[in-house]
């Protein structure tokens, strides 16, 4: 028995650690606790550069991004803008085309690019009522005038009765004193 108590003794002695050895094992484990915490560290800092270098390439992909928009929205703003002024060109040239001047043929394009029938409507209003006084204008500088002292030609009752309407509205406006003659009786 003695030899067990002495041998369970002698475990006990191994199996209980010295304070150096605890010491070396607490110093061992602040090392390796230590170079855990320096990884630790490390990493955040690799994770935090990493983040910030993402964040500001998502910027400069944003901002390309953007720039790409923006340059896409002119584009199309200078077509739509080219696509008027060619619509505005044929449309003008059209109106000169059937008689208009230079200003009513504009006015009349924009309002037909804009689609704008009042505007047209009105543009038109104007065309007819210029075109109107040009021939009137006309007509009156191409009408012969008689001359001082001419006679003019005699029409007999007979004759004016025989008139259809309009040949006598031409005698009224051209000889109103021989058309009241005729139609004193």
């Amino acid at each position: 028995m003695d030899e067990t108590v002495a041998t369970k003794a002698e475990e006990k002695q191994e199996k209980t650690p010295t304070l150096e050895d605890l010491k070396a094992e607490l110093a061992k484990l602040r090392d390796e606790n230590s170079k855990l915490m320096n990884a630790q560290s490390n990493a955040s800092a690799d994770a935090s550069k990493y983040k910030k270098a993402l964040q500001e390439r998502m910027s400069e992909q944003e901002r390309a991004a953007n720039e790409t928009k923006e340059l896409i929205e002119r584009l199309k703003q200078e077509n739509a803008e080219m696509k008027r002024n060619q619509t505005l060109a044929e449309q003008t040239s059209g109106f000169l085309g059937l008689g208009f001047d230079a200003d009513l043929a504009k006015k009349a394009a924009e309002a037909t690019a804009d689609s704008n029938f009042s505007a047209l409507m009105n543009v038109m209003k104007d065309f007819i009522t210029m075109h109107d006084k040009s021939l009137q204008a006309d007509a009156l500088r191409n009408t012969p005038r008689p001359g001082v002292g001419a006679v003019a030609p005699a029409i007999t009752p007979e004759q004016f009765d025989k008139m259809s309407y309009s040949d006598r509205v031409r005698l009224y406006n051209e000889q109103p004193e021989v058309y009241k003659q005729m139609t004193k009786k």
